[in-house]
């Protein structure tokens, strides 16, 4: 792979330090014969606990940048939105109200105020937008015509990076936080990139790929992997090689950690690992598993 040259309002939180200290690790718990929830445990795997339970299909977590707080995408019935929720499990309350499409995977700026999020079509199709975070001030930031999805905010704020096919190919893809000045960070046809996340210093971007020149990719046997680059897409490295789906990387706050799901066992799971790819430890067993894994940021 080659890469080339991402209730009522509240005052807005304090940003946290970068690198920041590890909290807690969310991700979406699915269950067999229900739905989905939001789940949160310590680092090492223990005190898992629910922090949603309805009768919605709750996913995609992801945390305030000073921890109180979570984003995620809840769908009941045809409707898909976006809802915060504070870190102990209260004050849930919606910010999204589109009944034509799908808004899911959110992504808050590094400020606290907005949530940058993908409004999607039925077809696949759709564009990247922000909101803030009392659902005020709605604003796309790329067209609709192509895939646009999982955006991911700098940590200075000062960039986008995000997931589109308008090249032809699912590849990774860069603009300014105000929506200019597009660019794409990777370029490669025959591998298709998704889930960028950006290391807490804004240096690196880890994510994940599979070797296809569609996507999904496509097979019984998809081998995706997490990888590693610097911000300009120079410097990559695959950071795992089991023949089976790892993806979803979110990097610790200290940035010494990398967590992600992974189906190595057989079961979706997810595992930490060190920010080179070593000391692969997996945090759920059995169907306790999940997907959408993010890291708490603390002061």
């Amino acid at each position: 792979m080659v890469a080339s040259a991402a209730m009522l309002a509240s005052p807005a939180p304090a940003q946290a330090s970068f690198p920041g200290h590890n909290g807690l690790i969310a991700w979406t718990r699915t269950f067999l014969t229900t739905d989905s929830e939001i789940y949160v445990m310590n680092p090492d795997g223990t005190d898992q606990h629910a922090l949603t339970d309805n009768a919605s299909n709750d996913a995609d977590p992801a945390w305030s940048p000073d921890g109180s707080q979570l984003a995620f995408e809840s769908v009941t019935g045809d409707a898909f939105n976006l809802y915060v929720i504070n870190a102990d499990g209260t004050g849930m309350r919606q910010i999204t109200y589109d009944t034509h499409r799908t808004d899911v995977q959110p992504a808050w700026s590094p400020d606290g105020l907005r949530i940058a999020f993908s409004r999607q079509k039925m077809d696949g199709t759709g564009g990247i937008w922000v909101v803030h975070v009392d659902g005020s001030k709605l604003k796309r930031q790329t067209g609709e015509g192509d895939v646009n999805s999982r955006p991911a905010w700098s940590p200075d704020g000062s960039t986008i990076a995000f997931v589109s096919d308008r090249s032809g190919n699912h590849d990774l893809w860069l603009m300014d936080s105000d929506g200019s000045n597009k660019r794409p960070l990777t370029t490669t046809p025959d591998v298709q990139e998704d889930n960028p996340n950006w290391s807490p210093d804004g240096t690196k971007v880890t994510f994940d790929a599979c070797a296809a020149d569609s996507y999904p990719c496509p097979g019984g046997s998809v081998d995706y992997n997490v990888f590693v680059m610097n911000a300009d897409g120079t410097g990559l490295v695959q950071l795992t090689t089991s023949p089976a789906i790892d993806a979803n990387p979110a990097w610790s706050p200290n940035g010494n950690k990398i967590v992600f799901r992974s189906d190595a066992t057989g079961n979706t799971e997810i595992w930490t690992m060190n920010a080179d790819g070593t000391g692969l430890k997996k945090l759920t067993g059995g169907y306790a598993g999940g997907v959408d894994p993010d890291w708490q940021p603390l002061p």
